[in-house]
């Protein structure tokens, strides 16, 4: 016997079922509207007769390589210019032949820096991606004379170089200690953190850990030219040569022709947001963890390749027992510095590491505000942006590469490495470090390799063999320490090396003597960039004159910023055996004081400010407002004395005279103040 319905049940089950059908109608709707328009019969049948006159479609590239064509573009101009061709550029590129390319390859060879045979083929690519561009056809490419032209002639004749062969160098978790320690505690370049906030966070850790590109990071992309010649080669009227008669001259297509344009011609589709690491890519999350079963932090960080390449790569990272090493510390330092968090409660660094799983849920993500996913991470941002009137793209702009190159070049050189540091080196460290502890398809999928090509093989395998190959022979046991330590950059790192190496005062008490005169000859050496001089070098020639050895001491943390100083202190000198609840505080405490950074900055005068505190005014404690003085004096910068990111001392700093204060004035302030 079937169950009686209940009478009341039915007007609810009306209403479940109209919401259904309303929501059903309203998908169905939506995927309708995604849908490009479908063409009639008239227009398929003027596409056919269209299609018949097209014999070339231009290749789909990137904005990257329409850029890489551009650049080829001007050379190709001045080589029609030096050569003395007859017509614009188009005419000439249209009557190009085999023997033309071979000459244009030796006049960029001959004009232009080139040094390595890598780069001079590169060129000689882009000329065929622009020669394809421009005529609607393809180089012919049964032809190999000009390959074998590049390699017997060009190569010898220029003295051009294999790729890589100046060597690789490859970083390891002591330079990566080395660096970091560095940065946050003994590097004097002009501390900002809005600025450099990159610094500290994503260009070391990041690099080091999940094995990503560089530029995959801050802004990696190309400038796009601002000549107009982008534009002149890739407008809608250039990207299908052979109908560019089709229209007169000043005449317009009409609706039906202007729809079946748009279909032949291809655009790349924008991500609608800066390429680099934004807020979208990050996911911070609590989960359970299955072993010790308390609740912890985990993150994952998803890389996209390119436009056209969307192949995603996610990376986990966890709590690190160095907080040094510790990125998610520093992400969440910089989420609450940024106020993203869209949970209302979440507004401390200590309110986030506490935060735990409510009732059976296993995972909890941390979610962003809307506002704040295509923003980046680590972006900087000049007095222009912190100026009143800020414009959107200033403030949330990413720091280029060359910034991330120039830093790290700079902070190795100061630390005592013997050659600066590149980005990839902390690329080809967590290459090799996978390698051989994952599988093959495990590391190419972390470096984002095609396994066919055998990137890894060729541009990331670390050259010195990572193996004692030695005693394996000798059946005896291998130094795997010692050889880890040979193999890295890490032992031409030398402590008592500076850029500097001998004071000024030395130079101005001591007469010239044939020893000073030498020491003359190799800094003249060392700006022209052969060598450097090491403090081993130092030693060798003190040992040869029977001087006595000086006894290396660690130089001490002077610091003006006091949460600066303090964080130092902890990621520094963290102790190893620390509990769970203790490492829990400690980390907190670094987080907030990582936030609290986020509001102080340095400004380049801070080595002429005194280091004592004025009387009656305690250092460790930020000085109350009353201590400033009711009336400032003409020699103190009235921009500077209300920035109370800058420390005490700073900010009542009094210039020599009244005009070097307007030096200063229009150097530092007055150009944002003009924008805002």
């Amino acid at each position: 016997m079937a169950p009686s319905v209940s009478v009341r049940s039915l007007p609810f089950q009306r209403q479940h079922m109209d919401f259904i059908q309303r929501f059903t109608n309203q998908e169905s709707e939506t995927r309708i509207a995604k849908r490009p328009q479908a063409l009639t019969a008239a227009q398929h049948t003027a596409l056919r007769e269209q299609l018949k006159e097209v014999r070339f479609l231009t290749p789909d590239y990137v904005d990257s390589t329409k850029i890489n064509i551009t650049g080829i573009l001007r050379k190709w101009k001045g080589y029609c210019k030096s050569a003395k061709l007859e017509g614009d550029w188009r005419t000439v590129i249209k009557k190009a032949d085999r023997a033309m390319a071979m000459d244009f390859l030796f006049h960029m060879c001959e004009a232009h820096s080139i040094k390595s045979w890598g780069t001079s083929w590169e060129y000689f690519r882009q000329f065929k991606q622009l020669y394809a561009s421009t005529t609607g056809r393809y180089v012919d490419r049964n032809d190999s004379k000009v390959l074998k032209w590049h390699n017997a002639v060009l190569t010898s004749r220029f003295k051009l170089q294999a790729p890589n062969s100046g060597g690789k160098d490859v970083a390891d978790s002591g330079d990566l200690l080395a660096i970091q320690a560095f940065n946050i505690a003994y590097d004097t370049s002009v501390f900002s953190w809005e600025r450099h906030r990159i610094k500290l966070s994503g260009c070391y850790l990041g690099l080091a850990f999940t094995g990503a590109r560089p530029a995959e990071f801050v802004d990696g992309e190309k400038k796009r030219p601002k000549d107009g010649s982008l534009e002149e080669l890739f407008g809608p009227r250039s990207t299908r040569p052979s109908l560019d008669d089709k229209y007169g001259e000043g005449e317009a297509p009409d609706e039906d022709s202007r729809v079946l344009d748009e279909i032949l011609s291809q655009e790349t589709v924008g991500r609608g947001r800066p390429k680099c690491l934004c807020y979208e890519d990050i996911l911070l999350m609590v989960v359970h963890h299955p072993e010790t079963g308390k609740d912890t932090i985990v993150m994952s960080i998803k890389f996209l390749d390119s436009n056209d390449l969307p192949f995603r790569t996610v990376f986990f990272f966890t709590l690190t027992r160095r907080l040094i090493f510790c990125l998610i510390t520093v992400i969440v330092s910089l989420v609450v510095h940024d106020r993203a968090f869209a949970a209302p409660s979440l507004t401390s660094v200590k309110n986030v590491f506490q935060t735990k799983n409510r009732g059976p849920v296993k995972c909890t993500p941390l979610r962003w505000k809307k506002e704040w996913l295509k923003r980046p991470i680590f972006r900087q941002s000049d007095d222009s942006a912190i100026a009143p009137g800020r414009n959107f793209s200033d403030e949330y702009k990413p720091p280029p590469y060359h910034k991330l190159r120039d830093d790290m070049a700079r902070q190795s050189l100061d630390y005592g490495y013997e050659r600066p540091i590149e980005p990839k080196a902390g690329c080809r460290g967590a290459a090799n470090a996978a390698n051989g502890n994952a599988s093959d398809a495990v590391r190419d999928q972390m470096m984002r390799h095609d396994p066919k090509w055998a990137t890894f093989n060729s541009a990331y395998i670390n050259e010195k063999v990572q193996f004692h190959l030695q005693n394996a022979v000798l059946d005896e046991p291998a130094e795997d320490s010692l050889i880890g330590m040979l193999s890295h950059i890490s032992l031409m790192r030398d402590p008592r090396a500076r850029k500097d190496m001998v004071p000024e005062k030395v130079w101005a008490d001591m007469p010239p003597d044939p020893e000073i005169l030498a020491l003359e000859e190799e800094r003249a050496l060392l700006k022209g960039g052969q060598y450097r001089i090491t403090g081993t070098e130092n030693e060798e020639r003190r040992h040869a004159n029977g001087e006595e050895e000086e006894e290396h001491t660690e130089p001490a943390v002077e610091l003006h910023i006091q949460e600066r100083a303090k964080l130092a202190d902890i990621l520094c000198n963290q102790p190893d055996n620390l509990d769970s609840p203790k490492s829990l505080e400690v980390r907190i405490h670094a987080g907030e004081l990582m936030s609290a950074l986020c509001e102080k900055r340095e400004t380049a005068k801070r080595h002429r400010v005194g280091q004592t505190a004025p009387t009656g005014i305690v250092k460790t404690e930020s000085p109350e407002p009353d201590v400033f003085p009711l009336l400032m004096q003409r020699s103190q910068c009235p921009h500077c004395i209300g920035d109370e990111r800058l420390t005490y001392e700073e900010r009542t700093f009094k210039y020599s005279r009244p005009t070097v204060m307007y030096d200063h004035f229009d150097r530092e302030h007055a150009k944002p103040l003009k924008a805002g």
